[in-house]
Parts: structure tokens; C-alpha cells; sequence
């Protein structure tokens, strides 16, 4: 399995986007234009070679690829990394496998090592289990409930849930049937583990855990990278579920801006390999 460039918009400071386990590159939505318009040339990146073995090491060979897409678009410049849920792994492996490609990492309702292993098991059975047809009508279903943290009943106010014209963009969209490169992530989430070396990672880290995130524990997860982290900072959602990046009245663009400015003052790492 292989990252994939899926379309550069914008102009200006280089930022990838690096999808979760729907692996598509389509669901920032309306984030996208307003990332391009707020200085920003975005590349967004999908997985493919689903069908292909996967490697002794997974997640190294999607961070290769990154980086090999990085070089493609941005050339010799470090690209901020905008990551959400399962792609928090592949960012965190891609700074550091090649940290010299990287000016600082967004990392959003992810993990690095993802403890419920009752939950993954259920998820890749489920997985087995949903046929092909079924499963947009059950994601639109399900989607302000399971993705966006509304609450299941509109009478109890718990959770903000998405704004109207983001949830039609949402169930406009194909989405990622649960075929064989889904349950192929699915499964290359057990074997994550990047706690030990999370240390390793000297760029600018900025972390956000939404409080109603109802596939990842985000805040028990944030709170473990932020604590390795040598240059983490960490932000709580409130009323937010797993899916925040394509929500209208989050200020993404804002966000990376800051990030952006905090990693122009740093200046990337040496790359350890290159500078004995």
C-alpha cells in the first residue's frame, strides 16, 4: 500500500494532507478551499495498491511514500503534515523515517498506539460482515452520531454535531466501501506502536482531541503524544466528535497559520542521517 498524490490546490506554504482509514483524500470538503485561500498549497494524498501484499512494514512503506510525494510537489521545501485518525501513524512514521521533509505535524483525533483491541477486532469483523451496497445508506445513517458526535436523539443536547451544508457535503460523497485496502488498514493498526519513539521528533507538534470522539479515544491518546513529545501542544474540542476537519466553524486555516509561523522560527531539524 502506497500514498498517492490526489490533486495540489493553493498556493503559498506547503501542507499535505494525509487521510485517515477512509484513505479517499475527499474529506476536508469545504476545508479544502478554505485552506487554499488562507495561503496555503495543499496537497492532498490518497492510499492505493490495495490490492498488492502488504510489507514486513506497512507503515514505513506508506511514509516512504509520502515522502516521495512530498518531493514530488513541494520539491527540496519541508511541508507542514495535517494528519487525522489512522494517518496520525503515517505522519508520525514519515517525520521519522525522513525528518528533514517535515516543518511541523497537525495531528487530529489520532493515535500512536491504539489500545482498544477489543474495539479494533469488532471493527475488522464488521468490516467482513457489511455488504458492499449497504454501506453508504448505513454511513449517511450513522454519521452525525458515530463520525460527528451528535447525539442518536434529537431530544438530548449532547455533542454540536456538524453544520448542515458540511453533513450534505459529507453524504455527497462516495466514502470507502469496507474492501480489501480498508480491512488492510484496519489491520495494520494492531501493529502499531510508536510510543518509544516519539521522543525522536523535534518539529513543532500541534495536537487536537475532540471530547466526544466516538471511534478513537482521542484525549487518552493525545495526551500520551503530547507527554513524549519533546514540542507538543494539545487542544481539546469540546462537543466534538471523530470528524471535525470538514466543520465550517472550526478554524483550521488559523490553526496551520500558527503552526506554520511557529516552525518558519524553528527551522526544520537536521536530518540525523546526513549530518554525522
Amino acid at each position: 500500500m502506497k500514498a498517492r498524490i490526489h490533486r495540489v490546490t493553493g498556493g503559498g506554504t506547503p501542507l499535505a494532507y494525509v487521510p485517515g482509514i477512509d484513505g479517499s483524500g475527499e474529506l476536508l470538503l469545504g476545508t479544502e478551499g478554505r485552506l487554499g485561500t488562507a495561503g496555503f498549497r495543499l496537497c492532498l494524498l490518497r492510499y492505493e495498491d490495495e490490492d498488492a501484499p502488504l510489507g514486513e512494514d506497512p507503515y514505513r512503506d506508506l511514509a516512504d511514500s509520502v515522502r516521495s510525494c512530498l518531493e514530488e510537489v513541494f520539491g527540496e521545501e519541508h511541508a507542514l503534515l495535517l494528519a487525522e485518525s489512522f494517518g496520525v501513524g503515517v505522519a508520525l512514521r514519515t517525520v521519522l523515517e525522513h525528518p528533514s521533509a517535515v516543518s511541523g505535524l497537525c495531528l487530529v483525533n489520532g493515535f500512536c498506539r491504539f489500545d482498544k483491541r477489543l474495539r479494533l477486532a469488532l471493527s475488522r469483523l464488521g468490516a467482513l460482515l457489511v455488504p458492499k451496497f449497504l454501506f453508504r445508506p448505513l454511513r449517511n445513517l450513522c454519521a452525525p452520531w458515530s463520525l460527528f458526535g451528535a447525539s442518536p436523539l434529537p431530544f438530548l443536547r449532547t455533542g454540536k454535531g456538524p453544520d448542515p451544508r458540511t453533513l450534505d457535503a459529507f453524504r455527497k460523497i462516495p466514502g470507502t466501501p469496507f474492501d480489501r485496502g480498508y480491512r488492510k488498514r484496519l489491520a495494520m493498526i494492531r501493529g502499531l506502536d510508536l510510543r518509544a519513539r516519539l521522543p525522536e521528533i523535534r518539529v513543532p507538534v500541534h495536537i487536537f482531541a475532540s471530547d466526544r470522539d466516538r471511534i478513537v479515544d482521542s484525549p487518552r491518546s493525545g495526551r500520551i503524544m503530547a507527554k513524549a513529545l519533546p514540542r507538543a501542544v494539545m487542544t481539546i474540542l469540546q462537543d466534538r466528535g471523530h470528524l471535525v476537519l470538514p466543520l465550517e466553524n472550526e478554524d483550521w486555516p488559523r490553526r496551520l497559520r500558527r503552526l506554520a509561523d511557529e516552525s518558519l522560527c524553528s527551522g526544520p531539524p537536521p536530518d540525523p542521517r546526513t549530518s554525522r
